[in-house]
């Protein structure tokens, strides 16, 4: 099967998030910040998610890498996108020697915002080698960042308060899940989603809103972390969302009383990129890309998507027998799902904000 083109451009992406904010410093004490220097050393801020082992690799590699650089100091921030792409953008804007994070790992949805906002710097091919085996649905265009790993979203229910599972998407907003459904604020699947099997699109928005203004008290709560969404579902008192397959199974293998399903209409595709942010002097930028290469080492990307759960977007990609043998962890998966114009999303970003405030958590009981 041929592959497509790089389809990731300024205003057009196609198409997988954390807990609460936290920072752990390594090589380094006190409060986070960027400027290029703490303590004599030179330093980043790197985001990673937190929750389901994503972590894991990430400070495996970083600790490795400060071991042998011991002039250089990296502090993680810790949490989702939701939460940190704002910090970034308003740090960026008002303390641009001082970033919020310097680089990272950004889901499909932000990093289009990223790209939207002229966050991003190119990656230099000859700094980050292992860029090359980035398979094409997820290389970037001008190399403003490159894919690292997807999943796909399906739909999570709790057995206990929800026995029969759910077939379709449509089920979001089903009357038979009123008042029990749990989704991220400003999160946009649910809106293209209601879009998409009503006749519109990303860039023909309307009927996506119509659908959640009528059924806004479908709602139990709008969150921005893992863990609402997690005790929200647990308790029962949120019986049915949206989520990701690898933090799903993560959670019904810790004892969760949840169901993942595939919908009819099929997943949805949702890619994660490393990027690194468009103010750094030269000396970071190049421990950042380093950094970004190692993790796109075929042992660190076949062990971060064995952690986690995810799919490598890479061509060499060391996989364990287990991964090899899971039908839901085969790149196909990913190309197969439904695949989302994030940039077009992410240019509409601020208008679907307002819309969405208006339009729609106006009318949530």
């Amino acid at each position: 099967m041929n592959a497509p083109e790089p389809v990731l451009s300024r205003r057009r992406l196609l198409g997988l998030a954390g807990g609460a904010a936290a920072a752990m410093a390594l090589g380094g004490c006190g409060s986070l910040g960027g400027g290029g220097s703490k303590d004599g050393k030179l330093h980043l801020n790197m985001f990673i998610w937190a929750g389901s082992n994503q972590g894991v690799l990430p400070r495996e590699v970083v600790k490795q890498f400060l071991a042998e650089n011991p002039e250089v100091s990296i502090d993680f921030v810790e949490s989702n996108n939701t939460v940190t792409y704002p910090k970034m953008v308003a740090a960026k804007k008002t303390t641009p020697d001082d970033n919020y994070v310097d680089f990272g790992f950004f889901n499909a949805s932000t990093f289009a915002q990223g790209v939207e906002d002229e966050m991003w710097d190119a990656l230099n091919p000859s700094a980050v080698p292992n860029m090359s085996h980035v398979l094409k649905p997820y290389q970037v265009k001008d190399n403003m960042g490159a894919g690292y790993q997807l999943t796909v979203a399906g739909l999570l229910h709790n057995k206990k308060v929800a026995p029969a599972s759910p077939t379709s998407w449509k089920a979001l907003w089903d009357p038979a899940f009123a008042g029990k459904v749990a989704v991220f604020d400003y999160q946009w699947i649910p809106l293209v989603l209601a879009a998409r099997l009503n006749g519109g699109s990303e860039t023909q928005i309307d009927a996506g809103f119509k659908v959640w203004a009528e059924h806004a008290s479908q709602f139990k709560a709008l969150l921005n972390s893992n863990d609402q969404l997690l005790n929200l579902m647990s308790s029962g008192d949120a019986a049915l969302s949206y989520w990701w397959y690898g933090i799903s199974k993560d959670w019904i293998k810790g004892g969760a009383p949840f169901e993942y399903v595939t919908p009819a209409e099929g997943a949805v595709s949702f890619p994660a990129y490393l990027a690194m942010v468009s103010n750094l002097n030269s000396e970071q930028k190049d421990v950042a890309q380093q950094i970004i290469n190692r993790l796109l080492d075929a042992k660190n990307a076949g062990r971060y998507a064995d952690l986690t759960g995810t799919i490598a977007a890479t061509d060499n990609a060391v996989l364990t027998e287990r991964q090899k043998k899971d039908p839901a962890l085969q790149p196909e998966v990913g190309q197969k799902a439904m695949q989302f114009d994030w940039g077009a999303i992410a240019s509409q970003d601020a208008e679907w904000r307002k819309r969405w405030d208006s339009e729609v958590k106006s009318r949530m009981k």
